[in-house]
């Protein structure tokens, strides 16, 4: 199942209207969509923080959220497009980040439906923050795609990734290594939540 969802993420980036256009020297479309949710702090500390908690877990309880995650990215991505405020999305993002972070460094058995729900919650925002520019409708489907590609790739690597160094490495080191890197995020995330907070 994992192979299939990693060969249809890979397939798109295949997609004649992709290389139609050359990301120099100007990067434009379909990369822009691909770049954006690494384009922000918010959207990384999420994806990060999602990343080891489901890689961790990698990969009997990875396919059930990642899948409601595309799911629920594809409904936020139409939520944006009709309109609906953005301004929330960023700081509920580091909320999903200490959250998830958290989980990940206090490692507690169970949860998994919590495991379901932040990244369903991660998904929506996502796509909710992921409405372009305004332009032609072509260029706006052909961005909101790579926004939908590069949000799942990034979340389906990170998390095989992790998922990876924890079955190469049995020790008890690299859990404990995984579970400081997972506090860190989280505590990254409570400061830039902080700030914002501060900001308003």
């Amino acid at each position: 199942m994992l192979r299939r969802i990693a060969v249809v993420l890979v397939g798109c980036l295949l997609s004649l209207d992709a290389l139609a256009h050359s990301p120099f020297p100007g990067i434009k479309g379909f990369y822009t969509g691909l770049l954006h949710p690494i384009s922000t702090p918010e959207q990384v500390l999420a994806l990060l923080a999602l990343g080891i908690m489901l890689g961790l877990r990698w990969p009997g309880r990875f396919e059930v959220p990642f899948l409601a995650f595309a799911s629920t990215m594809l409904l936020g991505i139409v939520l944006g497009q009709l309109g609906i405020s953005q301004g929330i999305g960023e700081p509920l993002l580091l909320l999903v980040a200490v959250v998830a972070a958290t989980l990940s460094a206090l490692y507690p058995p169970g949860l998994f439906p919590l495991f379901v729900i932040l990244a369903s919650i991660a998904g929506a925002l996502i796509g909710l923050l992921s409405t372009p520019d305004s332009g032609t409708l072509k260029a706006t489907i052909v961005s909101l795609f790579g926004s939908f590609v590069g949000a799942n790739l990034a979340l389906l690597y990170i998390s095989g990734g992790v998922g990876w160094f924890h079955d190469r490495f049995k020790g008890q080191w690299s859990r404990i290594g995984l579970r400081i890197v997972a506090a860190w995020l989280a505590a990254i995330s409570v400061l830039m939540a902080s700030l914002a907070f501060v900001n308003r």
